[in-house]
């Protein structure tokens, strides 16, 4: 399906595009910068860039010529944020988690083949100075990304791996498929799944599946970083007990018997 054909209109179409320049790794960029993203004339960007500049979806960065996501968009996702009965739900458990554990814990949903955190509360020994919601990370390397595909039957499982990819990230990182499966099918016997150093050197977490009323996986929590202080493996048993009855805590509040 093509914009020019599929009924959608193309000028909102584009100004998405220009939306969508905009990234963790390039926050802020010039409209030659986005001309060169997207099939368009430089006179036109900086036409739509004037417009989303007057309703607040872009902002100019001082003189310099630079632009960045407006305070539109924030209001916008916090409306989106707040609005999300999943969140609200999870939320007093990831800070609960976080109080009696000394964890991180994250709350996340599939999105396009990938893991999406929808909310995450920081260890206070280790607090992040930027927010993960919103982000998106790979699905074969995460302790949630891991509980997600293990809710999919293998052939789905198969699919999604051959469109997103299986690329390494560290030394641990795991990108052969059959062994993907191999943890997939021992995630499913024990109810937990975990990720060591896949990701990121260094990381430790530990997931569960979160069930909504009719009793399908919606998302996964997981803790993350050291269990009260103490080695998350060593102590994972301890550790995947305490998740996995947070994820059914919350999958109860959601209406899953």
């Amino acid at each position: 399906m093509t914009k020019e054909n599929s009924g959608l209109t193309l000028s909102l179409c584009k100004a998405f595009d220009i939306l969508n320049c905009f990234t963790p790794e390039t926050p802020a960029l010039r409209v030659v910068d986005i001309t060169r993203k997207v099939d368009m004339t430089q006179s036109n960007v900086s036409r739509l860039i004037n417009t989303m500049v007057a309703y607040g979806y872009l902002e100019r960065v001082d003189d310099s010529g630079f632009y960045q996501l407006g305070k539109q968009i924030i209001t916008l996702s916090g409306v989106a944020l707040n609005h999300s009965e999943l969140r609200r739900q999870a939320l007093p458990e990831l800070y609960d988690l976080e109080q009696k554990y000394e964890v991180g814990a994250n709350l996340a949903v599939l999105e396009k083949n990938r893991m999406y955190y929808l909310a995450h509360v920081d260890s206070r020994r280790s607090p992040r100075m930027y927010t993960m919601v919103g982000h998106t990370t790979p699905l074969h390397c995460t302790a949630i990304g891991k509980i997600l595909l293990a809710a999919m039957p293998d052939k789905e499982i198969e699919a999604v791996m051959e469109e997103a990819g299986m690329p390494s990230f560290t030394y641990n990182t795991i990108t052969s498929l059959p062994v993907l499966m191999e943890q997939i099918d021992q995630v499913r016997r024990v109810g937990y799944s975990t990720e060591y150093g896949e990701h990121a050197l260094g990381s430790a977490c530990i997931a569960a599946a979160i069930r909504g009323r009719s009793g399908a996986v919606v998302a996964g929590l997981s803790l993350s970083g050291k269990y009260r202080g103490l080695s998350m493996r060593e102590h994972e048993q301890e550790a995947a007990a305490v998740v996995m009855e947070s994820a059914a805590l919350i999958s109860n509040k959601l209406g899953c018997l």
